[in-house]
């Protein structure tokens, strides 16, 4: 079976652009490895009418909705992708080849998580990586930031939206901001750690303490980190998508620069669920329109 789509992931992004698609009655196949980037979350945030649901269950009403309307499912992992004439070709790590007229890549990001033992016991309850998603359930909480870049300055002046309480924590880094980015901690009183962290202290996955190689313990409640993130496969770039460090470029519609390929969710822009959503929608409304027989346009 040719596919007129295939969608390379099953977040939010991927299952709406499935979703929509089936109702239009296209032959759609999305294909997931089963690795999302909110694995940990105890609860997604800010998504209309769905706040806290945990992610799992999200996915799981995702793919009811969009099975009820054709779309298939396979588990595995896209390696390649490539065009052959009208079509493309996509071979998964099994081997097996899958064709279809359009592809939508959806596969997401990952985050570079802190190397501090056993910080998964306390990832998506008290450590997070996103403070636009979990910045709330952190008010008036005294709040960690790991990062040593600039951008871990910003993420520390931003989170003052929620407490006045704040620590930055190097991780055993140089600090990698310049004088005028560290006055601005200074004049908002948030203090900076550069040993390592070495364990937290808590229970159930809440923290109330990071240990410091120096045997320092510095109370924390929240912890939230800025390290990297990177696409979680090179789908775009084997396919000579234009990318810059962090994002694929996509037009109004989420059509990348290769025709026939569109692009949503974290690897195109803001990282929420909420607008991942969104932008499977808007994927899905350009694909079904590039797939109208000629006499049917106007």
């Amino acid at each position: 079976m040719v596919y007129d789509t295939l969608i390379v992931g099953s977040g939010p992004a991927g299952l709406t652009c499935a979703i929509f698609l089936g109702r239009y009655l296209r032959r759609v196949v999305v294909i997931d490895d089963g690795r999302p980037r909110n694995y940990a979350s105890r609860g997604i945030h800010g998504f209309l009418g769905y706040h806290a649901i945990p992610p799992n269950e999200l996915r799981a009403r995702g793919r009811a909705e969009a099975e009820a309307c054709g779309v298939e499912f396979r588990e595995g992992r896209v390696e390649k992708i490539e065009p052959v004439g009208d079509l493309f070709e996509c071979t998964l790590a099994s081997g097996e080849c899958v064709p279809a007229r359009r592809v939508v890549l959806a596969y997401g990001i990952r985050d570079t998580i802190p190397d501090i033992p056993e910080i998964d016991d306390y990832y998506g309850v008290s450590v997070h990586h996103c403070p636009d998603c979990d910045g709330y359930e952190a008010r008036e909480k005294r709040i960690g930031v790991i990062g040593w870049e600039t951008k871990a300055v910003a993420f520390a002046l931003k989170l003052l939206q929620w407490s006045n309480d704040v620590v930055v924590f190097t991780h055993g880094h140089e600090r990698e901001w310049d004088e005028e980015e560290h006055s601005k901690l200074l004049a908002e009183q948030i203090g900076v750690k550069d040993e390592r962290i070495v364990a937290f202290e808590g229970d159930e996955g809440r923290a109330r303490a990071a240990v410091l190689s120096t045997g320092e313990r510095v109370p924390v409640e929240a912890i939230f980190f800025n390290i990297k993130v990177a696409r979680s496969s090179d789908l775009a770039e084997q396919l000579g998508c234009k990318c810059d460090a962090n994002l694929i470029e996509v037009d109004d519609g989420r059509k990348t620069s290769v025709e026939g390929v569109w692009a949503v969710g974290d690897i195109v822009g803001p990282r929420l669920a909420i607008t991942s959503a969104a932008d499977g929608a808007i994927a899905a409304i350009s694909i079904n329109n590039s797939l109208q027989l000629p006499n049917r346009r106007v």
